[in-house]
């Protein structure tokens, strides 16, 4: 993203989101920061923020791409392994994940910036001759990887797996007796099933 800088010239837009991005780290959401906090931490009135952004969404949303730069997507592009190419791809993504606020941010609006942007065409083109075709291989994906994500960080799985263990749930045998999860399988089973080659031998 481009930083765009205002009258003042003490400060930007990426004054601003790292600013932002300070407060994230404290609290892990971004529920209860308020523009006026992220004007404090800047030092300077909530006015002068809308020189920069027209509001404390446009914050997070442009902090949330911006987060999508740490995965250099084009990167994986000299793989000669489209398969291995996307499990880089989500790899990098689970460290980006683990950073305070990320799927908080992610959760609250869509992420339409330039970061995403990159992220998405590349999926598009490492998946471009899977059996479902690229757009569709790529909503899989994307969905198969938050999803799980959400289930995990916001305590669904950890939750049924507190339950396992204090209660015996013989009405539900198969959640009461069920493996831990496993989502390195859950992407190799859904790449080989959407036709994404291993061309490699690894």
């Amino acid at each position: 993203m481009q930083q765009r800088r205002g009258p003042r010239g003490d400060i930007d837009t990426g004054t601003i989101l790292a600013a932002a991005d300070r407060l994230l780290a404290h609290t892990g959401t971004i529920d209860g920061i308020s523009l006026r906090a992220v004007a404090a931490e800047v030092g300077v009135a909530v006015n002068a923020i809308y020189t920069y952004f027209p509001s404390l969404s446009a914050i997070w949303h442009d902090l949330a791409d911006s987060r999508f730069a740490m995965l250099d997507p084009r990167s994986v592009l000299d793989s000669p392994c489209p398969h291995c190419a996307i499990r880089t791809l989500v790899e990098r993504t689970a460290t980006m994940m683990a950073v305070p606020g990320t799927l908080s941010m992610m959760r609250a609006q869509p992420v339409l910036g330039p970061h995403s942007f990159v992220l998405s065409e590349t999926l598009m083109e490492l998946t471009a001759t899977s059996t479902v075709g690229p757009r569709n291989a790529h909503d899989m994906i994307v969905g198969w990887f938050f999803g799980s994500s959400i289930l995990e960080f916001d305590g669904w799985t950890a939750g049924t797996d507190e339950i396992r263990e204090s209660a015996p749930l013989e009405e539900f045998p198969r959640i009461a007796e069920r493996d831990p999860a496993d989502r390195d399988r859950q992407l190799e089973a859904l790449l080989t099933g959407i036709g994404v080659p291993r061309t490699c031998t690894a």
